[in-house]
């Protein structure tokens, strides 16, 4: 597997929906079983070449971090970044379980990653088996990077693998799409570009989500800006706060918004993301609860594309670099973003005057650069003898 891992997170569910995950062994009303997805004549070919695949005895999963709604895209759009959790899990003779990085102080007896994949099996009418869980993480918790997205999938992968599912075949990740939709109350904004890497656009039709890619420009940086406080942007409150009615202006706002900012990214042309990430659907109605607008008048100020509130916040992400129309190469055939510092001069700039901004509005946090991943999630496995099954 490849990427430098930094700190991260599995994050915690509430008690009650936890409750939920480790009673519930059928899908709530309106889903589908796991062996009922596809036509009668795809699941007999699935599960026929389903039984010359090995069951995994080690499966190791990364999923990266993941920022949506993108300023107008409200639950429908998102975007991975080069943060990654890593979890292995292995058949032992013993459960065991040890975090590194993020969620390391957490309730082990309580977390998700673990209920995932135990639900699995129990879904899958399999023995759960004592397993080992090693998590390294870093995406942070609780701050609007998909963390919670992160552990549903790591859980609900791992376990399909260890009960000999194809983690890299198309049909495996779109159940994954479906089977951490129920979970996560029927959104896709963090859970498709998690799978699928890049920035996407998810929508649900028909009971079944659908997700689409749409092109990421070379050379993009994002200046994450990540507030210590957890507690300011908890999620039912963010939830609560929302408005039941929008008027027409408001929509019609957010629509022309949502399509420039997916024109801008297909064709590069950065200077349209500062009106392209502007929203009248949820941001203004959550800024009482952390002041995030000064921090986007200071990242703009300072030469950012863009700039818009991740999630459900209280991170900020800010949009810099690129390559602006046609791309500038040079002798050996390299974008110019791979071959001076211009990119990361700018997004310093910017990670300062966020820094200040903050600051003067009794915001303590840090900034991180990060950049838009194409690769979402990726696993590989081995038996029990230590043989490669799979390496993605």
């Amino acid at each position: 597997m490849r990427s430098a891992l930094l700190r991260s997170c599995t994050r915690r569910a509430s008690r009650h929906h936890l409750r939920h995950l480790a009673t519930s062994s059928a899908p709530p009303d309106g889903t589908r079983h796991l062996h009922q997805l596809g036509p009668p004549e795809s699941r007999r070919i699935f599960e026929t070449s389903e039984s010359f695949f090995t069951p995994a005895h080690r499966v190791t999963v990364e999923v990266p971090a993941t920022t949506s709604n993108l300023g107008p895209g409200f639950d429908c759009m998102g975007l991975a970044l080069d943060v990654r959790n890593r979890l292995t899990v292995e058949k032992s003779d013993r459960f065991s379980l040890e975090v590194s990085g993020e969620g390391a102080s957490g309730d082990g007896d309580h977390n998700l990653s673990v209920m995932m994949c135990h639900k699995v099996f129990k879904r899958l009418g399999k023995p759960t088996p004592p397993l080992r869980f090693h998590f390294m993480n870093a995406v942070p918790l609780d701050r609007g990077f998909g963390s919670n997205s992160t552990a549903l999938l790591s859980g609900l992968a791992a376990g399909l693998a260890l009960c000999g599912r194809e983690l890299y075949t198309p049909a495996t990740k779109r159940l994954l799409l479906e089977l951490a939709a129920e979970e996560e109350l029927a959104r896709a904004d963090n859970l498709a570009p998690a799978i699928y890497g890049g920035f996407q656009i998810a929508l649900r039709h028909d009971g079944a989500w659908v997700a689409q890619r749409v092109a990421t420009p070379t050379g993009l940086q994002c200046v994450l800006f990540i507030p210590d406080d957890v507690h300011m942007m908890a999620r039912p409150k963010t939830r609560a706060v929302l408005p039941t009615e929008l008027s027409y202006g408001e929509v019609v706002h957010n629509l022309s918004r949502a399509a420039m900012l997916v024109n801008s990214f297909q064709t590069g042309q950065f200077d349209a993301l500062r009106f392209a990430m502007e929203d009248k659907l949820h941001q203004p109605h959550r800024e009482h609860l952390c002041p995030t607008q000064p921090i986007i008048r200071a990242a703009l100020a300072a030469g950012a594309h863009g700039a818009f509130v991740s999630g459900a916040g209280p991170s900020v992400v800010c949009i810099c670099g690129g390559t602006t129309g046609k791309k500038a190469k040079d002798g050996k055939g390299r974008d110019n973003y791979e071959t001076d510092t211009m990119a990361l001069f700018l997004g310093e700039a910017v990670s300062e005057a966020v820094l200040r901004a903050a600051a003067q509005h009794g915001i303590t946090g840090h900034v991180h650069m990060a950049t838009p991943s194409a690769v979402g999630l990726t696993s590989s496995g081995h038996s029990a003898a230590g043989e490669l099954l799979w390496d993605e």
